[in-house]
């Protein structure tokens, strides 16, 4: 069964999502973004309305997906038509579900746990979805939904979400953060990043067949002290020193 689909939002994940869906066989309908010149762009891609004003969402759409910062939920939220019959969901990690049932009357959480970038349309088939509904009705429809477009879709609450969304910014934004310090500390020393990438990359296939902890390597999984005396002395940013101490005594208490 074909949905009709509209967006609010066209950024990262309501371009990715609406590649997704379009390629399952539903119809994106609208596009509705404060950036007009970006809700055109996306639109054009599927012949589909486009504005910036939320209160002309078409009560034709199945499903109105949300796909905007965190921050602007509720300023979006109060533009929604109060008799919607639309299925409203939002797409974020650590926003509640209860936030949107004072503004519909049918709603749920559809979520990617994935970083999504618009410049980069990637395939959903393998990506994890997150799926929550105020109904046993609108789950059903939310998870045929899913099951379109991806293989992994899983039924979690907004508890449990967030848990995820949390342990994600561990294994993905603080995880770059060290990459990031890792590539700087090469360039300044005259080194190439790329040379790491090889590592990168296995540590990262290891985690399909053990946990993370039993894969720990390293001067601080040996107790080597004078190797992590060294490498501390070898850095010139003091925050950088402790950052190095922190990780290195939390590596030896686990």
């Amino acid at each position: 069964m074909g949905y009709k689909i509209a967006f609010i939002g066209s950024g990262n994940v309501a371009s990715n999502l609406a590649h997704a869906m379009d390629k399952a066989g539903h119809t994106i309908l609208q596009i509705i973004s404060s950036r007009e010149d970006h809700a055109k762009l996306l639109a054009s891609q599927f012949g589909a309305y486009y504005g910036t004003d939320i209160a002309k969402l078409d009560d034709h759409a199945d499903f109105v997906i949300i796909g905007v910062n965190d921050e602007a939920y509720y300023s979006v939220l109060e533009n929604i038509p109060p008799d919607i019959s639309s299925i409203v969901c939002h797409s974020a990690g650590p926003v509640s579900m209860d936030i949107l049932s004072k503004y519909a009357k049918n709603y749920g959480v559809l979520y990617p746990l994935q970083s999504l970038r618009k410049e980069e349309i990637i395939n959903f088939n393998s990506l994890p979805l997150f799926i929550e509904a105020n109904s046993l009705r609108n789950l059903d429809a939310l998870s045929n939904l899913a099951d379109s477009i991806s293989n992994v879709v899983k039924e979690v609450s907004s508890e449990e979400r967030e848990k995820y969304h949390l342990a994600a910014v561990f294994a993905n934004n603080f995880t770059n953060l060290m990459y990031t310090i890792a590539d700087e500390y090469l360039q300044n020393q005259s080194l190439d990043f790329n040379y790491l990438l090889p590592i990168i990359n296995e540590t990262a296939n290891r985690l399909k067949y053990d946990k993370p902890k039993n894969w720990q390597t390293g001067p601080a999984k040996r107790g080597d002290i004078s190797i992590i005396q060294k490498h501390i002395d070898m850095l010139d940013d003091s925050q950088l020193k402790t950052i190095y101490k922190q990780l290195s005594d939390l590596i030896g208490s686990r």
